[in-house]
């Protein structure tokens, strides 16, 4: 009787060990979430490309001609134009709130016009002649470029910026119809070189960004340019062997409105960070 009582014993400690072993496999930890497929980062995760495209209204506050000057002459009516450009960048964000990018643009040829007049002396009487010059406007643009971003609400983000850089300016195709009249009637033409002036450019600008998804952002925004001077190249009378001083374009600038789009290297989340569920296994429970 005491061994059937010892096996007895010994048969049931090793069926609730088993029942134990059973239990512990019964509450093994499933397998950590499968992370979902999507594209990596390959370059950092702070760097971006850019690509913008826009229309700007763009305005010569001031001409100039050393004929024109010397003569004594003035300059009146001048036409405003609209110029379409497209540009592409790359940039880098340091955090949440700031970031910075380098872009280059083309500003599409737009026309400029003004006229002139000039009062002098001749046949013993008062001669008035009056020009109308009408040329073409395209410049090539680089910027670097600090935008601070204001925080985000629903995916939106307002940013405001400003930039710095180098503008080369061209004046292509420009005429120069004119009119003698009074003590001496007779029409004139010259017509000019392309001519190119380059110098220091700088932008303001402010805009709202949308937050697509993790890797695309779309911006809309306005921008402030300033692009420096222009000028032809020298006038050529049509009529007679004689040429004349370039017509030269001041205080350029342009207010632009533009879309564009930034593709992000790095994994940031729409609408800002999102602290990812940390997994915890469950805990084992035993039963004896």
């Amino acid at each position: 009787m005491g061994s059937l009582k010892t096996f007895a014993l010994a048969g049931a400690l090793a069926l609730g060990a088993s029942a134990a072993a059973a239990a512990d496999l019964a509450y093994a930890p499933p397998p950590p979430p499968h992370e979902p497929l999507g594209l990596k980062g390959t370059i950092s995760s702070g760097f971006y490309l850019r690509g913008d495209i826009g229309v700007g209204e763009t305005k010569v506050k001031k001409y100039y001609q050393q004929d024109v000057a010397n003569a004594g002459g003035r300059f009146f009516g001048e036409t405003d134009n609209l110029s379409v450009f497209v540009g592409a960048g790359a940039g880098y964000r340091l955090n949440n709130w700031l970031r910075f990018d380098g872009t280059l643009e083309y500003r599409g040829a737009g026309q400029i016009g003004v006229s002139d007049r000039v009062d002098f002396a001749a046949n013993g009487g008062i001669a008035r002649l009056s020009n109308t010059y009408k040329g073409n406007l395209s410049s090539i643009v680089a910027l670097f470029n600090g935008y601070v971003d204001l925080g985000t609400w629903n995916c939106l983000t307002p940013y405001i910026g400003a930039g710095i850089g180098y503008a080369s300016n061209r004046i292509t195709g420009l005429t120069d119809q004119g009119a003698l009249t009074g003590s001496l009637n007779s029409a004139t033409l010259g017509t000019a070189d392309s001519g190119t002036k380059s110098g220091v450019a700088w932008a303001l600008m402010a805009g709202l960004g949308y937050e697509v998804n993790k890797n695309l952002t779309l911006e809309i925004g306005y921008r402030y340019l300033n692009l420096g001077e222009a000028q032809s190249g020298r006038i050529q009378n049509a009529f007679l062997p004689e040429s004349y001083s370039p017509l030269k374009a001041k205080e350029i600038d342009s207010h632009d409105i533009k879309i564009g789009m930034r593709w992000n290297f790095g994994e940031p989340e729409c609408c800002g960070p999102v602290e990812r569920p940390i997994y915890a296994p469950a805990p084992t429970v035993r039963k004896y």
